[in-house]
């Protein structure tokens, strides 16, 4: 029987290292199960390992996001101490290691990189996220567990615990990953993707559900990016941001936000529940073609319908899609006249 092995959100190399060889060792187990002809019990072990599979990619995914994190910072100095020097040679390592599938020694170097930099580093580190966090305004959830690692990060290092610091400032560029200095570009003027958003009602509860999926269609990974959720009328979501992770080319990603009735609006005349509103945006560095799908979900006609579709920053509607008459169960299809505003 093998060793039970303790998942936890921790990082560090020794753990990685650690579930590495449990997922070897479990998967000669399942080999070995299923020569000897017992399905069932192959069924549950392979389950149970998809799961600790799942978890391992996130951990990887979360090394990616410190190295990266780290190299940024550094990169971005205007003189490097003997301490940075010495920190971006283990982020380097890292990377390496991490092109090469070698997760325990990449987690070790992000360890080393971090204890490199030294207590007056890692405040200045602390201090550029922190910084950076605050003046977002409205947190992502991630956002919201960075900020907090970061304040208790700079709690422990005040009180001279440096190795509590660095636990701490692993754990955070880990879910955060790499933090701007300067304003970010619009990702809807250097990428070319499309987006759609949609909101779902199910009849069997009060709340809804908006959809937004992201299709990378360039040639070059899109970045990560932050989006304001745009919340219909009566309604209110939390978070009211949500962050898109990096997509690869052709890569593909759904994200779902919980929307509840705010109050202010009874849900029987929330116009969301009568209509079915999806909408896509198909961006191709700076030109945006904006096309709204309307659904009638009731047995009456439906006339004078106003639609305000929600834009990114820096580009309006030119007029607002009006639909005169819509029938019942009827649908249309409307384009959207978009003038680019921020373009010189």
């Amino acid at each position: 029987m093998s060793k039970k092995v303790e998942l936890n959100n921790s990082g560090g190399a020794e753990a990685t290292l650690k579930l590495l060889n449990h997922i070897d060792e479990q998967s000669l187990q399942i080999q070995h199960t299923i020569w000897k002809n017992k399905p069932l019990k192959a069924s549950r072990m392979l389950k149970k390992l998809t799961n600790e599979t799942e978890f391992l990619e996130e951990q990887v995914l979360g090394l990616s996001r410190s190295l990266n994190s780290l190299a940024k910072q550094l990169d971005e100095l205007d003189e490097l101490n003997e301490n940075d020097l010495n920190s971006s040679e283990f982020v380097t390592l890292g990377l390496q290691f991490l092109r090469e599938g070698n997760w325990g020694a990449a987690a070790d170097s992000v360890e080393k990189a971090i204890a490199a930099l030294g207590p007056h580093g890692l405040e200045r580190s602390l201090s550029i996220i922190n910084r950076h966090l605050n003046e977002l305004g409205d947190l992502s959830d991630s956002e919201e567990v960075t900020l907090n690692l970061i304040r208790e990060a700079r709690k422990k290092l005040a009180n001279d615990d440096f190795k509590a610091a660095t636990d701490a400032f692993e754990r955070a560029i880990s879910v955060l990953g790499s933090v701007p200095t300067g304003e970010a570009l619009s990702p809807f003027l250097v990428n070319h993707f499309f987006l759609s958003i949609d909101s779902k009602w199910p009849e069997s509860t009060n709340n809804g559900l908006m959809v937004i999926t992201v299709e990378n269609l360039g040639d070059n990974n899109m970045s990560p990016m932050r989006m304001s959720i745009p919340t219909p009328l009566g309604w209110v979501t939390s978070p009211k941001m949500t962050e898109i992770p990096e997509i690869p080319p052709e890569g593909y990603i759904e994200i779902g936000v919980e929307m509840r009735p705010s109050g202010s609006i009874t849900s029987e005349k929330m116009l969301g529940r009568k209509l079915s509103i999806t909408t896509g945006y198909l961006a191709n560095y700076g030109h945006l073609k904006v096309q709204i799908r309307v659904e009638n979900r009731t047995l009456k006609s439906m006339e004078g319908i106003i639609l305000d579709p929600w834009l990114p920053e820096g580009f309006e509607a030119m007029r607002l899609p009006f639909v005169q008459n819509l029938g019942p169960g009827q649908k249309v299809h409307l384009e959207v006249d978009i003038l680019n505003v921020g373009k010189n």
